[in-house]
């Protein structure tokens, strides 16, 4: 059975198939990225996306919503004009009575009445000041989706970076492997090595080509969420460039201890904000809810012409609810239970936070550890390393199975070296998002 799948193994190596798609793979490699590239800095790239995502275009309309309610709280109601008891006709018991002006209206009656609302215990300033604690919790929930959409794009812009070093490392990678496989291919021919060595070296292309391929594949990935956040043209292709040296990144961040950055979040996270301002808007409804228990008064001024004893008859009056039967207790109690409902969520939103800064700040902390602990000179030598490597197997100081040996555990340490980055990056905006600054 074993003989048998060695010999189709063979087979398909050696078919016209193969021979296709190895002598392809340069090719495949440079047809992958499109024309249109667009080449920004990681800093670049977050200003496009501040000035275009349009889901913190809609949040901000939230904000200017909650101004127009804060302008309708402080508007007044409008009077009340009313005019009834018209005669249509006279008869002959109707009273007479000059006209109005000239003949008109003469020997006929009508009334008007004029009234006005007046709010009592101070309902229109208290339904202002709810509207404008409304506003702030608008403006708090605005921030922490500004907040959580730049964690997340700067995250992206980590693991994207993080894939187009590891896409460049594998490709000088290939670039090697296929130089090699040309050059073996002619010792092949001459008869100076076997036909196993060669299967080899071009099962690692195979290998090499595989992994180029998913990881362009996770790059478009990261190119769909990062173009979606920055509202630019879907058949571009982005290609970002770091500023900051992880060296200084890391730097940066051993200046802040745990006590600090749970000081940090309580002062300054927008979940912690949003809750508190939860809290606020709670104490401001409950207060409307209470002076809702006080009936508001009606003022009014009528006049009534021919109808009563009197021509021309003016008077006044004032109407209110009498609170017999509805004192608004129920919805007290349910604007109480809000108050205390917001009091929790803020006190376990505190815990939550608290966690999740401890959590990633330890998280934090082993990955500076594993970057610390590599040795930054023999990473930058691993590319010239690959290619000193493939030149002693050409010359025969290394046999085929210390090569490949060799080749995978360079190949990895770089992939290595790159993901302890990605990890630091993507920690610190975690960090920053849940103390709500920049660290």
């Amino acid at each position: 059975m074993k003989v048998f799948l060695i010999m189709r193994w063979r087979k398909l190596l050696q078919g016209r198939y193969l021979f296709l798609l190895l002598t392809s793979f340069p090719f495949a490699a440079q047809a992958q990225q499109p024309a249109d590239t667009l080449h920004y800095s990681m800093e670049e790239a977050e200003k496009v996306f501040l000035a275009n995502n349009l889901s913190l275009i809609a949040e901000k309309l939230n904000i200017s919503q909650a101004d127009a309610r804060i302008l309708q709280a402080k508007a007044w109601p409008n009077p009340n004009l009313t005019v009834d008891n018209i005669q249509v006709y006279n008869t002959p018991e109707t009273s007479p009575s000059p006209p109005l002006f000239g003949h008109f209206w003469e020997n006929r009656t009508f009334g008007a009445q004029l009234q006005q609302l007046v709010y009592t215990a101070q309902k229109r300033k208290k339904n202002i000041r709810l509207e404008a604690r409304n506003k702030e919790l608008a403006q708090s929930t605005f921030t922490e989706l500004l907040q959580s959409l730049k964690a997340e794009f700067r995250q992206a812009e980590a693991a994207l970076l993080y894939l187009q070093e590891v896409r460049g490392s594998k490709l000088y990678q290939l670039s090697v492997v296929n130089t090699l496989a040309k050059s073996q291919q002619g010792q092949l021919t001459e008869g100076n090595i076997s036909q196993a060595e060669m299967y080899r070296i071009k099962a690692l292309q195979i290998s090499l080509q595989a992994e180029i391929n998913s990881t362009f594949e996770d790059i478009m990935e990261k190119q769909e969420f990062l173009k979606n956040l920055m509202a630019i043209d879907s058949t571009s292709y982005l290609v970002l460039h770091s500023s900051t040296q992880p060296e200084a990144l890391v730097q940066q961040l051993r200046q802040y201890s745990l006590s600090s950055l749970l000081d940090l979040s309580l002062k300054h996270n927008s979940g912690i904000e949003s809750a508190s301002r939860e809290r606020s808007v709670s104490d401001a409804a409950l207060s409307v809810q209470k002076a809702a228990r006080v009936p508001d008064v009606t003022l009014g001024v009528n006049y009534d012409r021919n109808s009563s004893n009197q021509l021309d008859f003016v008077g006044a009056g004032i109407s209110m609810d009498l609170p017999v039967f509805n004192h608004n207790k129920g919805n007290i109690k349910v604007a109480r239970l809000e108050v205390q409902k917001s009091d929790v969520l803020y006190k376990n939103k505190v815990v939550e936070v608290n966690n999740a800064v401890i959590k990633n700040y330890a998280a934090l902390q082993k990955s500076v550890q594993l970057y610390e602990a590599m040795d930054k000179d023999y990473l930058q030598k691993l590319d010239g390393l690959i290619g000193g490597v493939s030149r002693n197997f050409l010359a025969r100081n290394i046999s085929l199975l210390e090569f490949l040996d060799f080749f995978e555990s360079f190949s990895g340490n770089k992939v290595q070296y790159y993901e302890a980055i990605r990890n630091i990056r993507q920690k610190k905006e975690d960090l920053n998002f849940l103390t709500g600054t920049e660290l």
